[in-house]
C-alpha cells in the first residue's frame, strides 16, 4: 500500500516546494520561512538573480483589434446607400468634394403641390438630367422653389448621375438664395461668399479665389449663416487621405462617433478605427500584424515619396489655372493654325514687347498682374507642369525678362517636336527610365459615347489611372478629323479609388471631370497612359514640406 503522510507533513512539503520555486525566481529565500529541506548532494549555490516583474501590456495591434470590436458593437448608421451604389459614376461625371455621409440628406417635407409635381417630373422622366433642364427655366428665378427642389438638408445632393451632372452644369447660387451672404461647407472647409457689387451673382469673400464668381459643387452644403452649418451629416475623407497617405477606404461600420474602415496602402488593407469631430476624421488606431509591419512601412514610404512630388505638380497646375493661360488657337485662323501663338509670344517676350499680333489680331504678353500669358496646346500643359514643378518658367513683367531654367527643360532632351502628343508618347516609350507607358489594346478602347462601358472601364482599371499620371485620348472630333488630347489625372476618390478629376488645357487650364473633358468629342477613347517614374520625378522636383498632408485645391473655375 502507498504510504499516506500526515496532514501536517503534507502541508510542510507543499510549503517547501513553493519556497524552492520562489528561490529560483528570485522572489524569496528559504531561510526566511524556516523550511528544512533534505540535501542529497553538496552542490554550488545557485546565483542570486533579481527579476523585476514585467508590466502586462497588450500589443498595439491587439489593443486596436479590441477597440475595433467594441466600436462594431455600437448601433450602426445607414450611411447614404443610394448615393454609394452609384458613387464612382456620379463623382466621375459631376464635380464634387468626395465626402462620405453618415446618413443620406433628406428631401424637405410639407412642400407645396407645385414642388411635389416638379419632383415627380424629374423622378419619373426617362432621363432625370434632361428633365431638370426642361423645367429649370420655371424655377431658376424662384429661390424658395429651387431650394425645396434641389437641396436636401442644405446639401446640393443627387443620387442619379444624369441629374447630378445637370445640377452642377445649370444651377447657380443666386438661383437658390437672395441673401447678401452665404456660407458653403465643402468637405471640412467653410467658404464665405457675398453678393457681387452691381451684379446678381455671388463672389468669394476671401481666400485665393477672392472676388471670383462663386460656384456650386455637387455635395456642397449651403446656409445663410455659419451657425446653419452645425451638425453636418458628412465627413471629409479626402483630407484624411492626404494626411495618412492611403489610396482607398473601405467602410465596415459607421456609428454615431466612430467609423471602422479598412485603409488601403498598395497591396495592404489595414483595419483602422477612426473618430469624428464635426466633419473631420481622426485616426485612432490601426490593426497591423507585427510580421506585416516592415512591408507595410516600405509601401507607405514609397507612397509618401510619390505623393510629395505629385503635390508640387498639383500646385503648378493650380497656378496655371489661376493664371488662366490661353489655349494656343488664334482668334482668326487660315486653315488649322493651332500652335502658332506660342512662337510669336516667345519672340515678343524676348524682344521686350508687351503685346504682339497674329493674323492682325492683338495679344498680350502679360496679364493684369504682370504674369506671363504663355499660350499652350494640350501637351504644352503637360510639359509646362513638369518644368514649373522643377523651377523652369518665364519671369514676370517686373523682372528682367528671361526663361529661368530649373532642374528640367524639355528643350534639352533632344525631342524633335515637344509640342506633339504622339511624339511625347514615342519619347516616353524610348525612355523607360523616365516613364512607365501603357498602350490600350483595341478591345480596351471604349469611346466615351458608350458612357456606361466607358465609366465601367475606368472603374475596373482605376489603379491604372492614378493622380500624377498622363492620359492621352484619340479619335474623331466633330470636324471629322482624328485628334489627340492629353491631360493629367488630378484627383481620385479616397473611398473607391476612382479617378474623378482631370487637369488640362482645352480652351484654358481647368480641373474638370471625365464628363466635361470627354463630351466635346465623345467618339474619342483612351489610347495611352504615361506614369512618370518615381526616381525620375525625384531628379528634378524638390518636395515642399508645407504641402505635406494637405489636400490640393479642386478649383472653382468653370467646368
Amino acid at each position: 500500500m502507498p504510504r499516506i503522510q500526515p496532514a501536517n507533513q503534507r502541508r510542510s512539503a507543499r510549503l517547501c516546494a513553493r519556497v524552492a520555486w520562489a528561490l529560483v525566481m528570485g522572489l524569496g529565500a528559504a531561510s526566511s520561512v524556516g523550511c528544512r529541506a533534505r540535501v542529497e548532494h553538496e552542490e554550488a549555490p545557485l546565483p542570486v538573480v533579481t527579476l523585476q516583474p514585467a508590466a502586462v501590456q497588450e500589443s498595439p495591434s491587439r489593443e486596436c483589434a479590441a477597440r475595433i470590436q467594441r466600436a462594431e458593437l455600437e448601433p450602426a448608421l445607414e450611411g447614404a446607400k443610394g448615393f454609394e451604389a452609384k458613387r464612382p459614376r456620379i463623382l466621375a461625371r459631376a464635380k464634387s468634394e468626395p465626402i462620405l455621409f453618415w446618413r443620406a440628406p433628406k428631401i424637405s417635407e410639407g412642400v407645396s403641390p407645385e414642388v411635389e409635381t416638379l419632383r415627380k417630373r424629374i423622378e419619373l422622366g426617362p432621363n432625370q438630367g434632361f428633365a431638370l433642364h426642361s423645367l429649370y427655366r420655371v424655377v431658376k428665378n424662384r429661390p424658395e422653389i429651387a431650394r425645396a427642389l434641389l437641396l436636401r438638408d442644405g446639401y446640393f445632393y443627387a443620387e442619379d448621375p444624369d441629374l447630378a451632372v445637370a445640377m452642377v452644369n445649370v444651377v447657380e447660387l443666386h438661383h437658390l438664395f437672395k441673401s447678401p451672404e452665404l456660407f458653403i461647407q465643402r468637405g471640412s472647409d467653410v467658404i464665405h461668399v457675398v453678393k457681387a457689387e452691381r451684379a446678381f451673382w455671388y463672389v468669394y469673400a476671401d481666400g485665393v479665389e477672392k472676388g471670383k464668381r462663386a460656384r456650386l459643387f455637387l455635395l456642397d452644403r449651403v446656409a445663410e449663416t455659419r451657425a446653419g452649418l452645425a451638425k453636418p451629416l458628412h465627413v471629409d475623407v479626402r483630407d484624411l487621405a492626404y494626411q495618412l497617405g492611403f489610396e482607398q477606404l473601405r467602410v465596415r461600420h459607421i456609428s454615431e462617433d466612430a467609423m471602422v474602415a479598412d485603409l488601403r496602402y498598395g497591396e495592404h488593407w489595414v483595419p483602422s478605427l477612426l473618430s469624428r469631430v464635426g466633419s473631420k476624421l481622426k485616426l485612432e488606431c490601426e490593426q497591423v500584424d507585427r510580421n506585416d509591419e516592415p512591408a507595410l512601412a516600405r509601401t507607405q514610404q514609397v507612397l509618401k515619396r510619390r505623393a510629395s512630388l505629385v503635390r508640387v505638380q498639383q500646385r503648378a497646375i493650380a497656378q496655371m489655372v489661376e493664371e488662366s493661360l490661353p489655349f494656343d488657337e488664334p482668334r482668326t485662323e487660315e486653315g488649322q493654325q493651332d500652335g502658332n501663338l506660342r512662337p510669336a509670344w516667345i519672340w515678343a517676350f524676348n524682344h521686350g514687347w508687351d503685346s504682339y499680333t497674329f493674323n492682325e489680331d492683338g495679344y498680350r504678353v502679360f496679364d493684369n498682374a504682370g504674369r506671363p500669358l504663355v499660350p499652350q496646346v494640350c501637351i504644352d500643359f503637360i510639359t509646362d507642369t513638369f518644368e514649373r514643378a522643377s523651377g523652369t518658367w518665364w519671369t514676370e513683367q517686373k523682372h528682367d525678362r528671361q526663361r529661368v531654367r530649373g532642374l528640367l527643360d524639355f528643350n534639352q532632351l533632344g525631342i524633335d517636336n515637344r509640342r506633339s502628343v504622339e511624339v511625347i508618347v514615342k519619347f516616353a516609350w524610348e525612355h523607360p527610365e523616365m516613364f512607365d507607358v501603357y498602350d490600350l489594346e483595341p478591345e480596351e478602347r471604349v469611346p466615351f459615347i458608350v458612357r456606361d462601358r466607358f465609366f465601367q472601364h475606368i472603374y475596373d482599371n482605376r489603379d491604372r489611372y492614378r493622380p500624377g499620371d498622363v492620359v492621352a485620348i484619340h479619335g474623331l472630333r466633330s470636324d471629322g478629323e482624328m485628334h489627340y488630347h492629353s491631360f493629367f489625372v488630378y484627383e481620385a476618390d479616397p473611398v473607391t479609388g476612382m479617378p474623378i478629376l482631370l487637369a488640362g488645357n482645352a480652351g484654358k487650364p481647368r480641373i474638370r471631370t471625365w464628363e466635361n473633358v470627354m463630351r466635346s468629342a465623345p467618339r474619342r477613347s483612351i489610347k495611352h497612359r504615361l506614369r512618370p517614374r518615381l526616381e525620375w520625378l525625384e531628379s528634378f522636383i524638390t518636395p515642399d514640406p508645407s504641402l505635406a498632408g494637405r489636400a490640393p485645391t479642386l478649383s472653382s473655375s468653370p467646368t
